[in-house]
């Protein structure tokens, strides 16, 4: 998404509409959510919407916490979103944690175009949560080669483990499918891999998954691609 330009016409970012955003995603109901959306009207689904969406499907408990951040150097304000929620499938437990940075424009009482800057959700299952690092940049310029490491913070002992990373698509992007990874041993105790991030701006989104005998843990991650930092 191209970045927006700011207008006179788009006011800051209103603490009231942060609140009601929030308590309309926290009621389960996609319908209040669009109310307060510019363009919601369920033809065409925003940022923040499409994301709700896939999450109420997986994590109906699902809590949500909003919060203004920092204003970017265009004049958009900054909306911070966070997300937790548990759900049971199969006799198995899932615990999700995510985060997600949208670039907004508002008019004071509606939430207008949004650009996501970083994106994140990890969800565990198993015994308890695996402890696992993620060593990887936000933003990186177009052509770059960068690092992408996931790291199991405990010591494996006699434990195997397996693992792998894949790019998601377009397509898994907007219907919130897994790619079909590859897995392998992971004997280093993670996951270590050089990027080359394309030469056209935009992102890359990458899932990894983790085994453990005492947990799993699955990883979704953006990487923001620009022209110049």
């Amino acid at each position: 998404m191209a970045l927006l330009n700011a207008s006179p016409a788009w006011a800051q970012l209103n603490p009231n509409l942060v609140q009601q955003l929030e308590e309309a995603l926290n009621s389960g109901d996609e319908s209040a959510v669009a109310t307060l959306v510019q363009g919601g009207d369920g033809l065409v689904r925003t940022d923040l919407e499409s994301r709700y969406a896939q999450l109420l499907e997986h994590f109906p408990e699902s809590r949500w916490t909003l919060s203004q951040g920092a204003d970017q150097a265009d004049g958009r304000s900054t909306l911070e979103v966070k997300v937790e929620g548990s759900t049971s499938r199969e006799g198995r437990s899932f615990r999700l944690n995510a985060n997600q940075t949208l670039a907004v424009n508002s008019d004071g009482t509606t939430l207008g175009e949004q650009e996501v800057l970083s994106e994140e959700s990890v969800v565990h299952s198993g015994e308890r949560d695996l402890p696992v690092s993620l060593i990887v940049p936000e933003t990186v310029l177009t052509g770059q080669r960068y690092d992408f490491d996931v790291l199991v913070d405990e010591p494996l002992k006699e434990a195997v483990l397996a693992g792998g990373l894949a790019e998601l698509t377009a397509e898994q992007l907007s219907s919130g499918e897994g790619p079909d990874l590859k897995l392998g041993a992971l004997n280093a105790g993670g996951i270590f891999k050089t990027i080359q991030a394309p030469y056209r701006p935009g992102s890359q989104s990458w899932a990894v998954l983790v085994l453990h005998p005492e947990g799993t843990v699955s990883i979704s991650r953006m990487v923001r691609v620009v022209n110049r930092l």
